[in-house]
C-alpha cells in the first residue's frame, strides 16, 4: 500500500496557534545526552521516527504536544497500550505532564477537518495511519516547513479528542514558549498520586498499570 505525497502545488490551509494557549506534553526531564528539558526544549533528533519528524538537513527540532493531558498521554505513555493489556513500569518511570503557556502566535498547517479535505485527503491518508506510512507522512510536515509555517496541528490517531500539535523548533522562537509551573494538570509520574491519575485515564479505556515499587 502507498500513501499520498505532497505536490509542488501544496498550499496548506493555515491555523493561528494564540497567544495565551495552554498545551500538554508528556516528556522526560532529558534528553539522553544529557541536555535538561523543561517541557519547552525542542527533539532535536532523538528517538524513533515519527509521523512528522524527522526531517531535514541538518534536522528539524520538534515539539508534539495537545490541547488536553489525556491526548498527551495517549500518544506518548498509552501509545502502544492495546484493551486489555497491562502497562509496565518502565512506560512512565521518568516522565513528566508539563503545562505550556504559549507567549506568541504561531502559524499552522491544517491537518484536519477542512485542511484535510482542501489537500485531497481523508485521516486514512496522514493522521491515521500505520508507522509504515511515515516516510510519506512525514513530508506533509516538510512541505509546511517550507512553507515558513511554525508547525502542523492535527487530530491523533490514538485519543481523536481534541488536536495535536508538532512544532517546529526552527520556525518558533526561544520565547514563544514557557511552562505553567503551577498548573494543576502538571503531572510527576514518579510520584504516587500522579501514578493514581494515570491509571485512571488508562483504566478508561480498559488497560491497567502493573504494581509498582516506590
Amino acid at each position: 500500500m502507498t500513501w499520498p505525497e505532497p505536490g509542488a502545488d501544496f498550499t496548506p490551509l493555515t491555523e493561528t496557534l494564540p497567544t495565551g494557549s495552554l498545551l500538554f506534553r508528556v516528556h522526560s526531564a532529558q534528553f539522553p545526552d544529557g541536555t535538561l528539558n523543561d517541557g519547552t526544549a525542542f527533539n532535536p533528533g532523538y528517538g524513533r521516527s515519527a509521523r512528522f519528524s524527522f526531517f531535514g538537513e541538518p534536522t528539524v527540532p520538534v515539539l508534539y504536544a495537545a490541547t488536553s493531558p489525556e491526548v498527551a498521554v495517549h500518544e506518548t505513555i498509552l501509545r502502544n497500550a492495546e484493551p486489555g493489556s497491562a502497562l509496565v513500569p518502565v512506560a512512565w518511570r521518568n516522565q513528566m505532564l508539563s503545562v505550556i503557556e504559549v507567549r506568541e502566535d504561531v502559524q499552522l498547517a491544517a491537518f484536519h477537518g477542512a485542511g484535510l479535505r482542501r489537500l485531497g485527503l481523508f485521516p486514512r491518508d496522514l493522521t491515521d495511519t500505520p508507522k509504515k506510512a511515515y516516510p510519506s507522512t512525514v513530508k506533509w510536515a516538510e512541505a509546511a516547513w517550507q512553507k515558513g509555517l511554525g508547525g502542523v496541528v492535527y487530530m491523533p490517531r490514538h485519543f481523536n479528542s481534541a488536536t495535536a500539535f508538532c512544532l517546529f523548533g526552527d520556525r518558533v522562537s526561544d520565547e514563544a514558549l514557557s511552562v505553567h509551573k503551577k498548573h494543576p494538570a502538571s503531572r510527576l509520574f514518579d510520584t504516587s498520586d500522579d501514578v493514581v491519575w494515570l491509571a485512571e485515564v488508562a483504566r478508561a479505556v480498559n488497560v491497567r498499570l502493573r504494581s509498582f515499587d516506590w
